[in-house]
């Protein structure tokens, strides 16, 4: 029986725990997952397109390069899982959670994230524009080189974060406390983006040298 029947068929019949299981390649697209526990399971190559894995729960998983869009993933889990490279456009993923894991490359290009928790990841170069991260404590975050055009960082703190080579076109800082962020050099128009922030004495040296101006 092809792995995707055998899966299906074994949720549709009560189980909800996988261990340690290679769905690799599995057309799961359209398929109910909701429910369940995966743990040190992979999912290379898959297809989870417009799946339902609301309040599913993925521990240890391999999912690099899986098409995750127009999936119902309301209250997901995903804790220290290698989603990089990931496709999520257009997906519900409000409540979701995502700690420990790596999102390299991961598109999240219009999903909804209502509620949704970003907790010690990897995002370098992650597609997340308009994503709202408003009065959020950020621990541990890695948005190098993401495309975090009109995000709303409003009244966020930053602890132990990066932000080198991030697009921040037209995103929102006030209030935010960006102290425990590092931010590279920034050129002008950036800089700009950051009105309303708090920023150490330390940061504002690096952002006037950033847009070419000399602190004496």
């Amino acid at each position: 029986m092809p792995v995707t029947d055998t899966l299906l068929s074994q949720i549709a019949g009560g189980t909800r725990n996988f261990n340690g299981q290679r769905f690799d390649g599995a057309d799961l697209s359209g398929g109910n997952l909701s429910e369940c526990v995966f743990t040190d399971c992979t999912f290379i190559g898959c297809n989870l397109k417009a799946a339902v894995i609301n309040d599913t729960q993925f521990h240890k998983c391999r999912l690099s390069g899986v098409n995750l869009s127009n999936i119902d993933g309301n209250s997901a889990q995903f804790h220290n899982c290698d989603l990089s490279n990931t496709l999520w456009s257009r997906s519900n993923l409000n409540s979701a959670k995502f700690l420990q894991s790596k999102l390299t490359g991961a598109d999240f290009t219009d999903c909804s994230l209502i509620g949704a928790d970003f907790e010690e990841c990897l995002l370098i170069a992650a597609f997340l524009p308009r994503v709202s991260f408003r009065k959020k404590i950020l621990t541990n975050m890695d948005f190098s080189e993401a495309d975090l055009r009109e995000c709303d960082f409003r009244e966020t703190v930053f602890q132990d974060c990066r932000m080198r080579g991030a697009t921040l076109r037209l995103s929102k800082f006030k209030g935010a406390d960006l102290r425990g962020c590092d931010l590279g050099s920034l050129n002008f128009q950036d800089a700009a983006v950051l009105k309303g922030a708090i920023i150490s004495k330390s940061q504002a040296t690096d952002i006037l040298s950033g847009i070419g101006l000399l602190v004496l």
